[in-house]
């Protein structure tokens, strides 16, 4: 183990990370060692450098460059690539993939490293996040019509009930393996709904383009 040659790419890595003028404030940082379950560190041999992983008595490794300047750009990359998805999870935006706010992220840093960097799509597959997040819209609306009108609920609750409670759910644990399928039912249930009040037309309505969306191809 060469502990010198890693503490010579991190110091690289960090300086180059810290050419981000937001480093410092979103704590955006290079990792060497994780003392956690599992522990990870790195080693440097003579064929490049390791990953090291230790679980419970299992130990893995992994080679993860070949020379210092890439094992200098991993820990960058591994540095703006743990922020974006802190950033994301943080801010995320709703029906849409995840990953297209982590990759506009993940560039917006490589801009003060490296501005040739690209990692955004033309395309991103945003269906399942369309329909995960209508289902809790959705929900959201059941919920709040219950708790806010509790003798109007009375008139619709099997069907208030039914997306409330996630009947729709094809799994033991609230999952779906069918989501059209799944998405199907609700519409049916939504569809009554509003012919109780119109008041739930106005606020179901306002998610219709999202709706929508699953129709194209």
């Amino acid at each position: 183990m060469r502990h010198d040659a890693i503490e010579k790419v991190t110091q690289r890595a960090r300086e180059l990370v810290s050419q981000i003028p937001f480093a410092t404030d979103e704590n955006i940082r290079v990792v060497t060692v994780i003392i956690s379950d599992p522990i990870v560190t790195y080693e440097t041999r003579d064929d490049g450098y390791y990953q090291i992983v230790d679980e419970r008595g299992s130990r893995r490794e992994s080679k993860v460059a070949s020379d210092a300047n890439e094992m200098i750009n991993y820990f960058v990359h591994q540095a703006i690539d743990e922020f974006a998805h802190r950033y994301e999870l943080a801010h995320r935006r709703k029906f849409e993939s995840n990953l297209r706010q982590v990759h506009e992220v993940m560039e917006r840093c490589y801009q003060y490293i490296d501005p040739d960097k690209r990692f955004v799509k033309e395309r991103y597959d945003d269906q399942v996040h369309i329909y995960l997040d209508l289902f809790n819209q959705y929900r959201q609306i059941a919920q709040d019509y219950k708790l806010k009108y509790p003798s109007k609920y009375e008139r619709t609750k099997e069907d208030i009930d039914y997306i409330i409670d996630k009947k729709y759910a094809d799994t033991p644990f609230g999952g779906m393996h069918n989501l059209h399928q799944s998405m199907s039912q609700v519409r049916v249930r939504v569809a009554r709904i509003i012919q109780f009040d119109r008041l739930l037309k106005h606020e179901f309505d306002k998610f219709e383009m999202y709706y929508h969306a699953l129709e194209k191809p």
